[in-house]
């Protein structure tokens, strides 16, 4: 069931990217995948891990050290590179948490994150008409413009939040069968997000 689930999560990763790369205006694939080794800089936080992610200067508390995938995808016609970087992590099972950190040039009109948070989501919904928003809400991280959402597809949650910060989207999912939700372990999850300002 566990392999089953990370490549539904693997899908809907694709699908995000997806989303993230018609916010740009670019038509690059988003399928091509480099899958690394599992990721290090962990630490033991009540039973899950402290990570740190280099790319996008963030932490977040996973149930295990995670697996890393990592694109960069050129994009000629507007003269940049766009990077992504994905952290997977399984809890005993029964549920996937992952965070996907995306970077874009610095010089991105932020005066469009609303807008941009929302195709974003709009991209996730619509890649699987099975897909059910339950809930979508604006809110605000660290200073940052962020929006809350809950999706549930026949009989799996897909729940998180996404993140627009500067030049990177942070994209943070859990991913479970009703049965196997824990709100406890979600808010956990979500509340351990930390920007490292520097």
């Amino acid at each position: 069931m566990l392999n089953l689930m990370k490549k539904v999560l693997k899908k809907r990763v694709c699908a995000a990217l997806g989303a993230v790369l018609l916010l740009t205006g670019s038509s690059a694939p988003a399928s091509s995948f480099v899958f690394l080794t599992r990721a290090t800089k962990a630490q033991s936080v009540n039973g899950w891990n402290k990570f740190h992610s280099v790319p996008g200067k963030c932490k977040v508390s996973l149930p295990a050290h995670p697996e890393h995938v990592k694109q960069v995808m050129p994009v000629p016609k507007e003269g940049y590179d766009l990077r992504y970087d994905v952290y997977v992590s399984a809890f005993e099972k029964k549920a996937v948490y992952m965070m996907l950190v995306a970077q874009y040039p610095p010089f991105m009109n932020e005066s469009y994150v609303e807008e941009s948070l929302e195709s974003f989501l709009n991209g996730l919904v619509m890649q699987n008409q099975d897909n059910k928003l339950i809930f979508a809400d604006l809110t605000v991280v660290q200073g940052h413009k962020a929006l809350d959402f809950f999706i549930d597809s026949k009989g799996v949650y897909f729940k998180g939040r996404a993140i627009m910060a500067n030049n990177n989207l942070y994209l943070l999912a859990m991913e479970c069968e009703h049965k196997n939700y824990l709100q406890e372990h979600f808010n956990h999850f979500i509340n351990s997000f930390e920007i490292i300002q520097q």
